[in-house]
């Protein structure tokens, strides 16, 4: 179960991160549960051979590329 922790906001455009939306790119600011410090999703993302696949923590890389994988079908299918 993940806990709720730390609630971040991170533009999609220029990957700033905030405690409130963030100003900087209009309507771009993603709210992202980062969780409690030392859960799961605060380590880095591992592939299925435990070999890292990024530095970035799991919530982080969820954040920031589901959205772009969304918008990437949204084109496609359009």
């Amino acid at each position: 179960m993940i806990k709720q922790g730390r609630i971040i906001y991170i533009c999609r455009v220029c990957h700033r991160v905030g405690q409130r939306p963030l100003t900087c790119h209009p309507r771009a600011s993603v709210k992202c549960d980062a969780g409690a410090p030392g859960d799961e999703r605060s380590m880095p993302l591992l592939d299925k051979g435990g070999r890292l696949v990024t530095r970035a923590p799991k919530w982080w890389v969820e954040a920031c590329f589901k959205s772009k994988a969304k918008s990437t079908k949204q084109k496609v299918g359009s």
